[in-house]
């Protein structure tokens, strides 16, 4: 195994593992915002999903193809995964109120 396979591994486990103990964390009510009022649990915790989902997405093309193919054209998956991600973080962010107003107004037009 040459040292780039290696640190593609290690990043990608250091990920599963942030994503693994945050949710854990997130089970036990931890960095949630219910029950006490302070906000650094919620922050660190929100932190470290953040930095597990980057090192686990960055890898993903290794999820897929069981080997090092980051600098192969097959490593454009994990370009591709990060993309979609983000869209979809955008949306969530982004049009929640517009898909909020949508429900209302359906809603709103089934009564009628």
């Amino acid at each position: 195994m040459s040292s780039s396979a290696a640190c593609t591994s290690i990043t990608l486990v250091l990920g599963i593992l942030l994503l693994l103990g945050v949710g854990y964390l997130w089970l036990a009510q931890v960095g949630t915002g219910i029950g006490r009022s302070l906000d650094w649990p919620s922050r660190l915790t929100a932190l470290l999903y953040g930095v597990g989902a980057a090192l686990t997405l960055d890898e993903f093309a290794l999820w897929l193809r069981l080997e090092d193919v980051y600098w192969a054209r097959e490593g454009r998956e994990s370009i591709d995964a990060v993309i979609l991600f983000g869209a979809l973080l955008a949306v969530g962010t982004w049009g929640g109120r517009f898909f909020h107003a949508l429900v209302r107004e359906a809603a709103r037009a089934l009564r009628r």
